[in-house]
């Protein structure tokens, strides 16, 4: 029950967290989803620092981690979101925008979980 607890706590960290960086990233009158490749990014930046740091340490205990990787991180990021966007920007006709965001995506993120791995990685 104890770990359910943590879950939640880092999930709705994780969301609100999000709804305010998309906020501030994504332009109002924005056709490329600046907002979620931004999210995605610090989100897997996160992901990468938080379980090499975590599990490279004793700074937590398991619900503690379980509460930052899968809770917070888990709901910051948003594959979802990512899958929809590119969709509606192909139904557009946007193939060199969805091309850009998908490019922008998968290897920004694999960049920022090697980032934030190795950050963590001085840190240890």
């Amino acid at each position: 029950m104890k770990l359910f607890f943590f879950l939640a706590i880092g999930g709705t960290i994780g969301t609100w967290s999000r709804y305010l960086l998309q906020g501030l990233v994504q332009p109002p009158s924005g056709s490329f989803p600046w907002g979620t490749l931004v999210v995605n990014i610090v989100g897997a930046f996160a992901l990468g620092f938080f379980m090499r740091f975590l599990l490279g340490s004793a700074a937590a205990g398991p619900e503690v981690r379980a509460a930052v990787t899968i809770g917070f991180c888990g709901a910051f990021t948003t594959m979802s979101t990512f899958s929809f966007e590119t969709v509606a920007l192909l139904g557009d006709g946007e193939y060199w925008r969805a091309s850009a965001y998908m490019l922008g995506t998968v290897i920004g993120g694999v960049a920022a979980i090697v980032a934030g791995t190795a950050t963590a990685s001085r840190l240890l």
